[in-house]
């Protein structure tokens, strides 16, 4: 095979595997909406935390609650499109 048709064949099926599956998730396509549930979960959980002081049950949700919606809200911060600065 001639150098030529042989890197004809080696473009055309180098491309054959390369395409990747890309997972999106809640908070990769709507960063927006993802910080106003870990927003919504941290008022939650101090609102238990203040109302269920005796509680263990509720001091555990409460702990939970923030901790999830800490957690999201960082990454859909970190997911949220840079502004360009002048």
């Amino acid at each position: 095979m001639s150098i030529r048709k042989h890197k004809r064949k080696a473009a055309k099926h180098s491309h054959k595997h390369s395409s990747q599956v890309k997972q999106t998730s809640f908070v990769s396509t709507h960063p927006r909406a993802a910080m106003f549930t870990g927003s919504s979960l941290i008022v939650i959980g101090l609102f238990l935390l203040i109302i269920g002081m005796g509680s263990d049950a509720k001091f555990g949700l409460a702990m939970l609650s923030m901790a999830t919606g800490s957690l999201i809200l960082f990454f859909a911060k970190s997911t949220l499109p840079k502004k360009a600065e002048k």
